[in-house]
């Protein structure tokens, strides 16, 4: 209760509507300097966030730390770990659809087209929402691994784990899953702004494995001119400041190599 309580109110949109709804209330309690104040900030943020290009500036470290990486850089993957959901499949059951994908999804059909590019690989899918989230057969994981096998890769080559409630465990749990290859070259997909969080997970872990990034939410170069939709602007927002957050918490906890990890 506490943790989803101290996540609503450090996510920045909420936090700014919050701003705003108190500073209504002290100014109903005639505070008038203060409750102006209050909703002056929540106003301003929650417009420069929304609207202006603002949240770039938060999310561009974060996209760019890793480069993209192209199919012929690398050795050949040993393995690969798909760290990450990006896909709903209580609501594709339901629905009877092939795939129902949500933010993350991007790395889903990637992994598809790179385990049938490399007919050798090993698959491990590692995904969950923890001991709240839904059972199998309707886990994340077991929704990327059914999606895999529409694709044509072979059962026996996909190792599942939908245990996990955290990026930390996810990491930890597949390399668990990998066991004596670790060694191996491995590449790991997961969205570029999280990509620097889960790479200095690995490395803490005692595994190195290439980055992948997948998802890429910024392209550069940073327009201060250009504007967004305003939800979409403030989920940008809230999506950067959420990875800084875990890469300050990681790094507080000794989850990370370091605090801002790099190719």
């Amino acid at each position: 209760m506490l943790k989803s309580l101290l996540v609503f109110v450090t996510t920045p949109s909420n936090f700014l509507i919050l701003l705003v709804v108190g500073g209504v209330f002290l100014l109903l309690l005639r505070l008038r300097r203060l409750g102006l104040f209050t909703t002056a900030l929540g106003t301003s943020g929650l417009l420069i966030f929304g609207y202006t290009s603002a949240n770039e500036l938060l999310l561009a470290p974060l996209v760019s730390r890793f480069p993209a990486m192209t199919l012929e850089e690398p050795p050949e993957p040993f393995g690969i770990v798909l760290v990450g959901g990006g896909v709903n499949e209580v609501h594709a059951q339901s629905t009877g659809a092939l795939m129902e994908l949500t933010e993350d999804g991007d790395a889903i059909p990637i992994a598809a087209l790179l385990a049938r590019r490399f007919p050798d690989a090993r698959i491990i899918v590692s995904s969950g929402s923890g001991s709240g989230g839904p059972p199998a057969p309707l886990r994340q994981a077991d929704g990327m691994r059914r999606i895999l096998l529409e694709f044509g890769v072979e059962d026996d080559r996909i190792a599942v784990e939908g245990q996990s409630g955290s990026t930390f465990e996810r990491v930890r749990n597949s390399i668990a899953l990998i066991g004596d290859d670790k060694d191996e070259t491995w590449w790991v997909l997961s969205s570029a702004h999280r990509m620097p969080r889960v790479i200095g997970t690995f490395r803490q872990l005692g595994m190195d494995p290439t980055p992948f990034p997948v998802d890429f939410r910024w392209i550069p170069p940073f327009d201060p001119f250009y504007t967004y939709r305003f939800t979409d602007g403030l989920q940008l927002t809230d999506l950067a400041v959420k990875e800084w957050l875990g890469l300050t918490s990681y790094w507080y906890q000794g989850r990370t190599s370091e605090y801002f990890p790099a190719p």
